[in-house]
Parts: C-alpha cells; structure tokens; sequence
C-alpha cells in the first residue's frame, strides 16, 4: 500500500547543489543578487538569558537516526518516514519519544502518507492503523496551535503544517497556484513549523513558495522551521527589510536588470546605517542529503 519507486520528485528535491560558476551560468542576474543579499549586514538580537529558550531542529530524517543536543524544545518538521508505512511511523515516533527534550513538536512531510486521512486508501487500512500511532508526550500538530511552558516559565505559541506544494502523488500537498497560506497562521504565532519552505529561503531559490512567503511577511514569526527540500539545509536571519523585500521580488519575477538595480540600491542604502538586527530565524534541517540521501547532517539548535 504504502510502498512506492523513487519519483521525480525525489530528483528534484535532492538534487546535489549546483556550483557557483553553474549558478551564473544559468541565470547571472539571480547569481548576482543573491550574493549581494548574503552580503547584508544583519546581526542576532542580543538574547536574555533568563529568557532564552533552545531549539533543536530536525526534518526529513526519511527513516534515519542520529544523535540529537540537548534543548529546552525538540521540532522535527516533516518526512518522519520514507514510504509512510504504520511500522516506518511507529519505529520512527519510539525514537522521538525517548528523547529527553521536555517538550516534543512533530509535524508530517508528504512522505508520512499513512498520517494524511485524505490521501488514497485502496486497501482500507489506513483509519485503523491510525488508531494504533501512540504519539506518547509528542505533541502532533496538523494544522493547528499549541502552546508549550518551557523550563523558565516563558510561554511559547507554535503552529505546525505539513502542507508543501503537489508533485506528485503525496501526502498533504496542494496546488502550487492556491493560496491555501492566506490567514492560516494565528497572528500571535511564536513559531511556525511546516513541511515545505517559503520561496526564495533555503529552496534552491525555485522550490518554496510564494503564498507561504507572504504569510510570513504578515505574522512575523520568532522561528520558522521547515525541511521538504534536502539541499536548502541551513539557517538564515530574516529582518523583513526593504532589501529582503527586493531581493524576494526579484527571485519570484526570476531575474531581470531592473530587480536587480533595486537590489543593489537597497544594499548600498543599507552600509548608511547601522547593521539590522535580524527578528525572525529561518532553519532548514534536512537530516539526509546527496543525490542518494546518503549524506548525513546535524541537528540546527537555535535560541528564541
């Protein structure tokens, strides 16, 4: 039921990353941006320590096991499985549960099919071994809000999704053209956790996408964790600034010299003033890479 042949979309979302010199190549006005935009000056706001909260982030780990820091909040976001069978799930969950993290968040990828009520079920199975998933002091979120009490008493509210754009015959995707993103998010949102990224962050600049990007834009979460896409693995401060705001737009539009002059100005603009400090950390943790998912990666912690 549940097993299945590698697909394209497997090919696409791993491919190996392209080198430099292949990156200008295919588009230089991209290439050129986007080195300007990892060139912004932008700094970590400076943390209370009494107030900290750690965050261990983890996705896509597609059946694999690895050793994971301790961290006041432990998010796995996505593709607990590789072919979303009730014995993938539950060998995967056991692992989770015997962490030591006090507080467990975990939301499906569209590999974890078994998890997704709407998806295909011609054997009739599925609904009862739903039943069986004993998710323990894991809190499951399926687009819904939770709040958690961490150690020194701070209150965080975190919002999970497993929806990522169709390709496919997966799990919880959706047209890429429907904006299934707008107002979803709760505007008191602390951290969002969902399967697919936003366009333009840690996507392969291509592969995110641009409703998710504007809801982001209007919630302003503290920490947006998400997975989905194997080689965006990594993390990002996010200001929400006019030069985020040109360089976004001219990933979506896919170039173009006038973007790009915008681009530039914003980036000159910015060395007249003080660095900005990021509000928003963006983390991509993809556990497995490579063009055969046989690389393995560490765990992102991040502090809120």
């Amino acid at each position: 039921m549940f097993g299945r042949e590698s697909s394209g979309l497997d090919a696409l979302l791993h491919r190996p990353r392209p080198s430099g010199f292949q990156l200008f190549l295919q588009n230089p006005c991209i290439f050129l941006v986007r080195k300007l935009y990892s060139w912004r000056r932008i700094v970590p706001p400076p943390q209370v320590s009494e107030n900290a909260v750690s965050v261990v982030c983890i996705s896509d780990t597609h059946n694999s096991q690895c050793s994971l820091p301790d961290g006041d909040i432990l998010i796995h976001a996505g593709d607990l499985t590789q072919s979303g069978s009730l014995e993938e799930l539950q060998a995967t969950i056991s692992w989770l549960k015997n962490q030591s993290h006090d507080i467990k968040i975990v939301i499906a990828g569209n590999h974890d099919l078994l998890l997704d009520a709407s998806h295909p079920d011609p054997d009739g199975k599925a609904a009862a071994q739903r039943q069986l998933i004993d998710w323990g002091d894991i809190r499951y979120l399926q687009d819904s809000m939770t709040t958690v009490v961490c150690k020194n008493g701070r209150r965080v509210r975190i919002y999970g999704s497993p929806k990522s754009p169709r390709h496919g015959n997966w799990a919880f995707q959706y047209m890429r053209s429907d904006n299934v993103w707008q107002n979803s998010v709760p505007d008191d949102t602390d951290v969002l956790v969902t399967h697919g990224p936003p366009r333009a962050h840690l996507d392969l600049t291509t592969l995110g996408c641009n409703h998710l990007l504007r809801e982001l834009w209007r919630v302003h979460p503290a920490l947006h964790v998400f997975g989905h896409v194997h080689e965006g693995y990594g993390h990002e401060w996010i200001q929400f600034d006019t030069l985020q705001d040109a360089y976004e737009r001219t990933i979506l539009a896919g170039g173009g010299m006038w973007n790009f002059v915008a681009v530039f100005r914003a980036f000159i603009r910015s060395f007249f003033y003080s660095p900005v400090r990021g509000t928003c950390q963006f983390v991509n943790p993809s556990m497995v890479g490579g063009l055969r998912d046989d690389v393995r990666r560490q765990p992102i912690k991040v502090s809120i």
